[in-house]
C-alpha cells in the first residue's frame, strides 16, 4: 500500500467548509481509482508513556483544529496513475483552490508512506 498523509491546521471558523471540500476532493480521488480517502479529527495530541505527541512537533494556535488527511493507493505506480487522471479533472482544481483559501498551505505537513521496504536517500 502507498499512503499520502497531510496534517492540516484549520481555523475553527473554516472547519465545516474545510471538511466539505476535502470530502469532495476524496470522492474525486476515489472516482479516479484511489483505494481510500479519510479525514481524521484529532483526538489526543499529547504523548503517552514517555513518548512525544504531535504537539511536540506542530505549533498550534488556540483557534485551530488539527486534522489528518489520508489517501491510500495500491502502490506508488498506482498513485501516479490516479494523479495523472485526476489532473485532467476540472473539479479537483476548483476544490484545491478552495482548500488553499481555507488553510495556509505553507503550514500543511505532507508525507508519503509505503508498505514496501525501499532504501531511502540521505
Amino acid at each position: 500500500m502507498y499512503t499520502i498523509i497531510c496534517i492540516f491546521r484549520v481555523n475553527q471558523r473554516n472547519l465545516e467548509e474545510f471538511i466539505k471540500v476535502t470530502s469532495k476532493s476524496g470522492e474525486v480521488l476515489m472516482s479516479h481509482g484511489a483505494v481510500d480517502h479519510n479525514i481524521l479529527y484529532s483526538k489526543e495530541l499529547t504523548g503517552k508513556q514517555g513518548s512525544m505527541g504531535i504537539l511536540n512537533l506542530v505549533e498550534m494556535e488556540e483557534d485551530e483544529e488539527l486534522l489528518l488527511g489520508q489517501s491510500v493507493f495500491n502502490d506508488e505506480a498506482h498513485y501516479y496513475k490516479v494523479m495523472k487522471s485526476v489532473g485532467s479533472d476540472d473539479i479537483i482544481h476548483y476544490l484545491d483552490g478552495n482548500i488553499k483559501e481555507l488553510v495556509e498551505m505553507n503550514r500543511v505537513i505532507t508525507s508519503r508512506f509505503t508498505t514496501e521496504r525501499t532504501p531511502q536517500p540521505n
